[in-house]
Order: C-alpha cells, then sequence, then structure tokens
C-alpha cells in the first residue's frame, strides 16, 4: 500500500520534470528561433550587397526611378528590390530586401570608373592648330592632338622648360570631342524645370530654419524660389535639392554637404568650404580661396541660343576634387563659352569644356576641349598652356568620377549614403 505523501511526492516530481523538460524545449526553440532570425538578417544584408553589385555591373540597362525585382540566384529566395536614381553626375543605387518582418537596405552613390580606359591627359579636338608650350609646362599621360602635334612657343618673355614637351603617348584627335553623356545632360537640364515626384517646400518656409537635413531612404526635399536664394548661416545636407528661377548665391558661412544646387547663375563666395553639386544654365563663379571637397561637381548645361557668354569661372587658389563639365548646344562664334581655371588653382579629377578651356593652375586628371586659351597682359594665344601641370597618371586608382562621355559606362561605389 502505497502511502499519500509518497505519491504527493511523485506528483511533485513529475511537476518538476515537467517544468524543466518545457524550459529546455522552449529555450531551445527560442534558441533556435534567434539564431535563424540572425542568419537570415545577416542573409538579407548579403542579398542587399549582392544588389548594389547587380546595379553597379547593370547599371546602363537599369530603368531610372523604378525599382526592379532581381531574383539573385533564380530560386525565389534571394530577391532584392533594385533601384536606380540620378543624382546631378553620379547615380544612387538602392537595394532592399525583405523577409517576414525583417528588412535590410543600403543606398550607394556611384560614378564612374575612370580607370577602365584610357588615361587621357589631354583630348584637344582637331582645329588645324598646333598644341604650343611655354614655361613651366609639364603634361604626362596620354595626348589626344591635332595633326599637327605639339611645339615649343616663346611668349611673354618665357620659353619652354623641360626636355620632353609631351610625358606619354601621343595619339590624332577628331573634330569633334568625344560624345558627351545625353542621359547625364537630359536628366540634369530637366530639373531646371521640373521637380518630379519630388517633395517640393517654398525656400521662403525654411527661412528661419539653421538645419535642414534629409536622408535618402525618404523623397528628395526640393528647396524651391522664383527669386535669388542666398544661403548663408545654414546646414543642409544630404538629400536636397536647392533649386531657383534666378540665381543661387552660397555665401562662407553656409554648410552644405551632398545637396545639389540647379539656378540661371550660382556664385561660390571666397573661403567657402563645401561638397555640393552646382548646375547653371548662364554661368557659375568661384570666387579665391574657395575648397570644393569630393565628390564635388560645377557644370554649366546651355541649350538654346544666348546673348551672353556662357562660362564656369574658377578664381585663384581654389582647390575642386570632382569634375568641371560646361556643354553649349548651340555654338556660338562671337560668345564662345569658356571654362576658366586661375592660379594656383587646383583640379583634382575631370574638365570637360565643349568650346574653350583656359587654365592658370594644376589639373590631378584629363582635360577635354574644342581649344585653349591664354590671355596675357599684350595679346590671346589659341592652344597655348603657360606654367600649367596637367598629370593624369598621378590621379588616384581609387578616384571615381563622372561619365561625361558615353564611352565611360564601368562604375563604381563612391561612398555609402545610409
Amino acid at each position: 500500500m502505497i502511502k499519500a505523501g509518497a505519491l504527493l511526492y511523485a506528483m511533485f516530481l513529475v511537476i518538476v520534470i515537467s517544468i524543466i523538460t518545457s524550459s529546455i524545449i522552449l529555450v531551445n526553440y527560442y534558441n533556435n528561433f534567434y539564431v535563424l532570425g540572425a542568419f537570415k538578417q545577416d542573409q538579407l544584408f548579403q542579398d542587399v550587397y549582392s544588389g548594389i553589385n547587380y546595379g553597379l555591373v547593370f547599371n546602363q540597362t537599369l530603368p531610372l526611378n523604378q525599382a526592379t525585382k532581381i531574383d539573385l540566384y533564380a530560386d525565389a529566395q534571394h530577391e532584392v528590390l533594385v533601384t536606380k536614381k540620378s543624382w546631378g553626375a553620379f547615380y544612387v543605387i538602392s537595394s532592399k530586401a525583405t523577409w517576414r518582418n525583417k528588412n535590410a537596405s543600403k543606398t550607394a552613390l556611384i560614378g564612374a570608373n575612370l580607370n577602365a580606359g584610357e588615361k587621357t591627359a589631354i583630348y584637344l579636338a582637331e582645329q588645324n592648330k598646333p598644341l604650343s608650350l611655354t614655361g613651366l609646362t609639364i603634361i604626362t599621360g596620354d595626348c589626344y592632338l591635332p595633326e599637327s602635334g605639339v611645339k615649343r612657343a616663346y611668349i611673354e618673355g618665357k620659353s619652354f622648360v623641360g626636355q620632353r614637351l609631351i610625358n606619354g603617348a601621343k595619339k590624332n584627335s577628331n573634330k569633334n570631342l568625344p560624345s558627351i553623356n545625353k542621359e547625364l545632360i537630359d536628366e540634369n537640364y530637366h530639373r531646371f524645370i521640373n521637380s518630379g515626384n519630388d517633395s517640393v517646400v517654398d525656400y521662403e518656409a525654411v527661412l528661419g530654419q539653421d538645419s535642414i537635413v534629409n536622408t535618402f531612404d525618404k523623397n528628395t526635399l526640393v528647396l524651391y524660389s522664383p527669386f535669388t536664394i542666398s544661403l548663408a548661416n545654414k546646414t543642409i545636407e544630404g538629400n536636397v535639392i536647392i533649386r531657383s528661377d534666378r540665381n543661387i548665391i552660397i555665401e562662407t558661412s553656409s554648410n552644405i554637404n551632398n545637396i545639389i544646387c540647379y539656378a540661371k547663375g550660382i556664385i561660390i563666395e571666397k573661403n567657402s568650404s563645401i561638397n555640393a553639386q552646382f548646375f547653371a544654365q548662364d554661368s557659375i563663379v568661384v570666387e579665391e580661396n574657395c575648397q570644393l571637397n569630393y565628390p564635388s561637381v560645377l557644370a554649366v548645361l546651355g541649350k538654346g541660343n544666348s546673348t551672353m557668354q556662357r562660362k564656369i569661372s574658377i578664381a585663384e587658389n581654389v582647390t575642386l576634387k570632382g569634375a568641371v563639365f560646361l556643354y553649349n548646344e548651340n555654338y556660338d562664334r562671337k560668345n564662345q563659352a569658356l571654362v576658366s581655371v586661375g592660379n594656383d588653382s587646383k583640379i583634382m579629377g575631370q574638365i570637360y569644356a565643349s568650346e574653350m578651356l583656359e587654365i592658370r593652375g594644376e589639373v590631378t586628371g584629363g582635360v577635354f576641349c574644342n581649344n585653349f586659351l591664354l590671355k596675357t597682359p599684350s595679346s590671346v594665344y589659341q592652344n597655348h598652356l603657360m606654367d600649367v601641370v596637367i598629370d593624369r597618371v598621378a590621379l588616384s586608382e581609387h578616384f571615381v568620377g563622372v561619365a561625361l562621355t558615353e564611352a565611360i559606362q564601368q562604375h563604381q561605389i563612391i561612398k555609402w549614403l545610409n
């Protein structure tokens, strides 16, 4: 006969064992759930990075401003949404992956891989005039020159200093410059007049704000005014476009990063230190001692006839890391478009001038132009360079630039935006 106390003790042991067993099962379940969740989260991020790489490889075929579903391994288990949009002279590629209630996303600013092709220091269009060098002028890299080649010149009491005129291969250029990227021009010219699906806010409404920050996982914020905009004592950063029907003035006290400006004319006041892209229809003026950090862009896009000279004017002692380009649709012999780089200024990257280019500083990278211009106190010379350094070889292999010509098709990441 079993005593009641023993039965109670046995029941107690059964309950304890059941609790312990259930706890072990529950811990194992949650441990497996956590491990699976962590594994899937890691897998999502791997898929997202693969989506960014897909966007780099197939950038030419990805549609603009449209999410494209990509089955990475054709197994319906690794699907990502890849979106490409134009961001000034560059592109923004976003990749997003989702599983149940988990998701992962990355956004990158991408540009052209300049090291995929030739390292061109100068492309000077064939205008039946040779390139003339004088003073301490150093050209390093391959050069496309008129059939008449390159020669020494003696002007303003200076003769050429150096042993070799060109430190690189010399090839014959064509009458026309390499075709400029039509998509690049059309997308940005469209921005002067249309904001698409972006969030447009009257600039007057944010005058009282000291700081405006908009991340790239949100709609682009467009600050618009039909009048001249003067940016002063403000921090503006991220996914922001500033657009004016007249002019934009960047004062020294402004702090801008990653944004884009569109206007008829743009003035960047002296001693400014910024990182942005600037697109104008008529002119851009950069005053002395400015620093435009990588990847900054100065661009004038001229369409139709103009009664004034379209121009990018870079003053003395300016540093710019990025790209400078001027595209003028209609050639006007009386008002030829001009890119001018002042004394002691340093450009790291690319310069493309569809007409005239005047350089008095240093370029680490390559230049493309129809003809060079040299103004002195006594005269004006065509296709002359004096005391200029152009070094394409010195440009870092890690430098990612702008797909200015249609020949550049390979892309790389400039930086991560989130």
